[in-house]
């Protein structure tokens, strides 16, 4: 009985040792695109804007998970909402499903910043994605639908904003 165990135990270290080896890093620059967005509860479009960002990957096969980090630049609304600019600290996970396609998937911590006329804030909340994306070599294409759900004290309540992405991913 005690070398079956000893096996057992050998063969799941030799397993677990060869999953290890098949993980690998993935650091990634990404520049994105967002199309107008909504902010929902004050019934605003924004501009469009544009975002930055740093991905580590760990590709395990078929399916990479990982941790980033974005920044969307200050893009104003068709009202009095101007200077609206995120931080965004995700953690994402991409399937590949049919060669280098892949859908992917995105769940974050975001601090967004606005201005209303004399008035100046930032707030915390929740933030998602989802989307479908290739690999073409060193280089990842996304479209995406993105999601804020921003927690603002002032107001008592949550705002939602959404938008559309388009994202080039260049890795390491």
């Amino acid at each position: 009985m005690r070398r079956i165990i000893i096996s057992a135990a050998f063969v799941i270290v030799l397993s677990t040792a060869g999953q290890a080896a098949a993980i690998g890093l993935d650091f990634g620059v990404a520049g994105g695109f967002q199309l107008k967005g909504n902010v929902a509860d004050f019934d605003l479009d924004t501009d469009s804007g544009f975002s930055l960002g740093l991905e580590l990957m760990f590709e395990i096969p078929i399916v990479k998970l990982g941790v980033g980090y974005e920044y969307g630049f200050p893009r104003d609304t068709d009202g009095a909402l101007s200077n609206m600019e995120y931080h965004l600290f995700y953690g994402i996970a991409r399937v590949h499903f049919l060669g280098p396609a892949y859908v992917m998937g995105r769940a974050g911590y975001a601090n967004m910043r606005a201005e209303l006329p004399e008035i100046s804030g930032s707030d915390d909340g929740l933030s998602w994605g989802v989307g479908l994306g290739v690999k073409i070599s060193r280089f990842k294409v996304e479209v995406a639908y993105n999601d804020f759900d921003i927690t603002v004290n002032d107001l008592g309540g949550t705002v939602d904003y959404s938008n559309y992405a388009a994202r080039l991913i260049f890795s390491f």
